[in-house]
């Protein structure tokens, strides 16, 4: 560690060099400072000596910005394909895995990468010449920022933290398990059977949980014989937070499961040990080793919020519970139980009767979708096609088009940017033996929405050390914005006056689902960091006492039923940790989005918005639309929708 007064006399000497760049002077010496290991990088004289002949002024300072703008895209484009490559059997759908497949999967060529730029004095170059910024300097000082301000800024924020390159390892290898764990988890519903000893569902799918299992419950909404069936998937999830599920019955057809019974070929069987909360566990404590090098943000929590999303976490949170304590959520339940014919149970919070699909079965969508992208190569073919109905112009469709890559995943479906003008982003979504059907469809649109907004704002941004979007809440919006035009795409959505309506009370609705489950993983990581030295089975008790609180505290009043545990049931919440947030974000996001598009078109926006880069929320927001992010335009949106339906009742 350095001496105050060798970084005090370095201070000095420069600034007597540099009188009018006294303060950047003072900020980014003592910055690099805090960051130099004498034992690694030298002594007081090295350091003395490196910040005298690499402080930069006027063109050379420029030139330094355009320098590391174009050799960290290569770096970090390059790492990307290298990842995706030594990954690729664990994400396609490729066959069965070998070994050493999973071993490859784990390993991350970038883990080192930042560690070799202090290393190499790099990273001590981009910190002594661009200032750091924190959250609350760029959320006042932004907007009165240039694009070059915003790129220095970026700069400097990727080497503001020193994480030894062997947590980093660590940290990714529990990420590849947990992934490979979820992946692989899948639930045969031909093999499901009731207490008369009958299959439930002969010829039934196998389905990943939970996508798989929550989409289907949801297209038996549009099946006049679908209640029984919800009320079986509800169980199979319970069971599966509960880690009840026999332990020979997960990713096999060989056996029959009574979920009810529990009993396995009419028998009891070993349940699963707890590996859900073991591999839970295991990205919390490869994050626990990473806290001591972020003094600023001591806690993933924090560096998920802080730094990553850049929105605060109390802000995050008030959004979710605005919207869960809204009088409109009452409303809605009470519309859709009479929809319904009978009183809202559990699994009701995944109702889809509000979608223009809802009066279309499942199977004539299927064969809708077949017709059209019976495998990934046709839906490969089709994107230019799908992206000028969309309203893009010919040329830029074709330009997005080919710049994504489609292939059938193993898991539910993802997308994975480039990283580099000369790769592409991947769409992956789950393709059956049997051909893609409306489901992996539906995901497809879903990553098609990632993957154009991950082409714009790496292609089309004026400096790519802005690429991409403030966080993933605003690459799941702009998801969420193609997935929802899926049956203008097949040709099957219809005119309809109430639309709008159906559509503001259906996001509603599916927001007010997804906040919930955001606030359990935000409460199940508090619960983490005061129980570092929790066991599995002391996280599964939690995740299910924490799940069963925020249903009685926000759902039970609207729902009539209390001790629901299926809010934690959500497969990111183990391998992806505090990502679920990003989904209700997302949602808000849209819901704006989608409310400027009706005044705007998509194809015409999207671009300029995309643009804009990884500028702080708040500021890209109010570029974007001209407004803050809010909950307040949804709420009042479902408001007005209920108060049409009862007015036409009347």
């Amino acid at each position: 560690m350095l001496k105050e007064d060798a970084i005090n006399k370095t201070c000095e000497k420069l600034i007597k060099k540099y009188p009018s760049e006294a303060a950047r002077i003072t900020a980014c010496v003592r910055r690099t400072a805090a960051l130099w290991n004498t034992r690694k990088d030298g002594g007081a004289a090295d350091f003395r000596r490196f910040c005298l002949e690499n402080f930069l002024t006027g063109p050379d300072l420029d030139s330094l910005l355009a320098v590391f703008e174009n050799k960290l895209e290569q770096a970090g484009g390059h790492a990307t394909a290298l990842l995706l490559k030594l990954r690729r059997e664990v994400d396609e759908d490729t066959g069965p895995l070998n070994p050493a497949d999973r071993m490859f999967a784990a390993y991350s060529p970038s883990a080192h990468f930042t560690e070799d730029m202090f290393l190499a004095k790099l990273a001590f170059l981009a910190l002594l010449n661009f200032p750091l910024k924190n959250l609350e300097a760029c959320m006042a000082e932004g907007p009165a920022w240039s694009r070059e301000d915003w790129a220095r800024t970026r700069l400097a924020q990727r080497f503001a933290h020193r994480v030894p390159a062997e947590i980093k390892q660590e940290r990714e290898r529990a990420y590849a398990e947990a992934s490979h764990y979820i992946n692989s988890y899948n639930i045969f519903m031909g093999r499901l059977t009731g207490s008369a000893g009958g299959e439930l569902f002969p010829g039934g799918p196998k389905l990943i949980s939970h996508w798989g299992l929550r989409d289907y419950l949801k297209g038996l909404y549009s099946d006049g014989n679908g209640l029984a069936g919800q009320r079986v998937i509800q169980t199979v999830m319970e069971r599966i937070i509960a880690q009840e599920v026999p332990r020979k019955f997960i990713n096999s057809e060989k056996h029959q499961w009574n979920p009810e019974e529990n009993t396995l070929d009419g028998a009891k069987a070993e349940r699963e040990p707890d590996t859900r909360y073991a591999k839970f566990l295991e990205i919390f404590r490869a994050h626990l080793k990473e806290d001591a090098y972020y003094p600023a943000e001591p806690s993933h929590m924090d560096r998920k919020f802080k730094l990553e999303r850049e929105i605060p976490e109390a802000e995050v949170e008030k959004m979710f519970t605005d919207l869960l304590e809204a009088q409109e959520g009452a409303g809605a339940a009470a519309l859709i139980a009479e929809k319904l014919g009978r009183p809202l149970e559990p699994f009701d919070i995944w109702y889809d009767g509000f979608k223009p699909r809802s009066g279309i079965s499942r199977a004539e969508l299927d064969r809708a979708v077949s017709a059209r992208y019976p495998d990934a190569a046709a839906f490969q073919k089709g994107l230019p096609e799908i992206l000028e109905k969309l309203g893009f112009a010919k040329e830029t469709a074709a330009f997005v088009a080919a710049r994504v890559q489609v292939d059938p995943a193993r898991g539910a479906g993802h997308a994975w940017g480039p990283n580099m003008r000369t790769e592409k982003a991947r769409l992956r979504t789950r393709i059956p033996k049997s051909g893609m059907d409306y489901q992996g469809f539906n995901i497809a649109m879903h990553e098609l929405g990632h993957c154009a907004e991950q082409v714009f704002s790496l292609y089309k941004v004026d400096h790519t050390l802005l690429a991409g979007v403030p966080n993933t809440a605003f690459t799941e919006g702009f998801a969420f914005v193609f997935q929802e035009r899926d049956l203008d795409i097949l040709g099957l959505s219809a005119p309809d006056e109430n639309a709008a309506h159906a559509k503001s009370l259906d996001t509603f609705w599916a927001t007010r689902e997804i906040a919930g489950v955001a606030l359990v993983d935000m409460n199940v990581w508090r619960w983490l960091y005061k129980n570092k030295d929790a066991e599995p089975a002391d996280l599964r008790q939690a995740v299910i006492e924490i799940s069963r609180s925020v249903w009685d505290r926000y759902y039970a009043p609207v729902f009539g039923a209390k001790g629901s545990t299926l809010l934690g049931v959500y497969s990111h919440m183990i391998d992806y940790a505090l990502y679920l947030p990003d989904y209700p974000l997302g949602h808000i996001i849209a819901f704006q989005i989608e409310e400027y598009f009706k005044e705007h078109s998509l194809a015409g926006e999207m671009e300029r918005m995309c643009v804009q880069g990884a500028i702080t929320p708040r500021e890209w927001m109010r570029r974007a639309v001209g407004a803050e992010i809010s909950p307040e335009p949804l709420i009042k949106a479902a408001a007005r929708a209920l108060k049409e339906t009862a007015g036409k009742k009347r």
